[in-house]
């Protein structure tokens, strides 16, 4: 399994899925869900208008 990688979505910084806060601001992190179920659970605004526009 290979490190994904995130961008910070309050200062930018890149940094790893398997952090919860950013290291760089403390910005809390988007939490990822493996399973899928929830698709809107943890997406970035940035995420979620890139997939569903502005609704």
């Amino acid at each position: 399994m290979s490190i994904r990688y995130v961008e910070c979505a309050h200062c930018g910084e890149v940094v790893g899925t398997y952090y919860v806060t950013c290291p760089y601001c403390g910005y809390k992190l988007a939490a990822r869900n493996p399973t899928g179920m929830e698709p809107l659970y943890g997406m970035t605004d940035d995420e979620f208008y890139k997939r569903f526009g502005s609704m």
